[in-house]
């Protein structure tokens, strides 16, 4: 990562751009003004699971770091909150209701986002015209309603080195001789969803894939559950959720490591979108842009492994670019996506049933 970081560095110092400057980009008129309003309104409710952006210590790293880019005095307070569909839920019946919602910004992955964006109740956000140096165009989806924060490689292998000196490199290794009885997957059957779509597996190739992974399984865990990975009660995990939850045993030492199969390169995105009702929409607004400076970027990095893979001073900027540059192509698995695939939920319901035997 230093490398990338180094060489962005150069091709600015060589293009004549002051490298000081860039990182202190003066605010146009409508950031400006977004800014002023913020910090009237001085703090900013957030709601989310506790695994989600540093929990509470992401919320006082955050607070910090915004208030010293933007010159602004707006407290953040997070509260540890329930999944993201009880969340969207709330955020839907408290619109309806003309109440305040239970966060000022809505966290979350394609299929909420569309659900939210469906029932129009999150604002409309010209997320690229209030910082067009950082916000590409194709980072704003559901029409100005949802701006994506980071990346996610969704469907992947969690291994343990010392026990899989030849771990698997595809999900169909997974259904080898050798793996049955070692194995592990999720009792809500994660990434079944993508996978059962009719642009990648199809319903029928899914299924039968769950029934054949369910005779090699010998449980069903989270995918927060790596450290069971880690002792070596089971060998193998597969499909997780994000493809990053591995990285905090990793770093504590245990023998633990995640590869993206070669026949399922699934790329997934976290959104902000702010609801019509909140309290404090300008604060949160800002909150949202200042995520994905390179501040609020290196925040998320640091505390959850997470960044946006399309800046190139990013994390999984690397990561990404890694499996690309072995001959990996990743399918790109958005809310416009999503919205043309409305039965993928059916597939996953099903895939658990099999892989819990119910």
């Amino acid at each position: 990562m230093k490398a990338i970081a180094i060489g962005v560095v150069m091709a600015m110092a060589m293009s004549g751009v002051s490298t000081s400057v860039a990182a202190a980009a003066e605010p146009n008129a409508a950031l400006k003004q977004l800014i002023a309003d913020a910090n009237k309104e001085g703090r900013i409710e957030l709601q989310w699971g506790a695994g989600n952006m540093g929990g509470s210590e992401g919320g006082a790293s955050f607070e910090k770091a915004m208030n010293q880019k933007f010159g602004t005095d707006i407290r953040i307070r997070w509260t540890p909150g329930p999944s993201q569909p009880e969340v969207a839920s709330a955020v839907i019946v408290s619109n309806a209701a003309g109440q305040a919602p239970p966060t000022d910004a809505y966290l979350g992955t394609t299929s909420y986002l569309v659900l939210l964006s469906g029932k129009n109740v999150l604002k409309t956000v010209d997320w690229h015209g209030l910082m067009p140096e950082r916000i590409d165009p194709g980072m704003v989806e559901a029409n100005g309603a949802a701006v994506r924060i980071f990346t996610t490689l969704p469907g992947g292998i969690i291994y343990n080195v010392n026990l899989a000196p030849k771990p698997p490199t595809s999900l169909a290794d997974l259904l080898k001789p050798e793996w049955k009885g070692k194995l592990a997957s999720t009792p809500y059957a994660a990434s079944f969803d993508l996978l059962g779509a009719d642009d990648v597996w199809g319903r029928e190739r899914t299924l039968d894939y769950a029934r054949a992974l369910s005779q090699q399984i010998a449980g069903v865990i989270r995918c927060t559950d790596g450290e069971r990975v880690a002792s070596g009660e089971f060998v193998a995990f597969a499909m997780d959720c994000t493809g990053r939850d591995w990285v905090t045993y990793q770093k504590k030492g245990a023998p633990i490591n995640h590869v993206v199969p070669s026949d399922f390169a699934a790329q997934r995105y976290y959104y902000l979108g702010i609801p019509k009702n909140s309290v404090h929409p300008n604060a949160a607004t800002l909150f949202a842009l200042f995520v994905l400076t390179p501040e609020g970027q290196s925040i998320m990095w640091t505390l959850d492994h997470f960044d946006l893979h399309s800046f190139p001073d990013s994390g999984m900027h690397g990561v990404v670019q890694a499996y690309v540059d072995r001959g990996m192509k990743f399918k790109e698995f958005s809310i416009d996506w999503a919205r043309k695939h409305p039965d993928i939920d059916a597939v996953e319901t099903e895939a658990a049933k099999i892989l819990t035997k119910r």
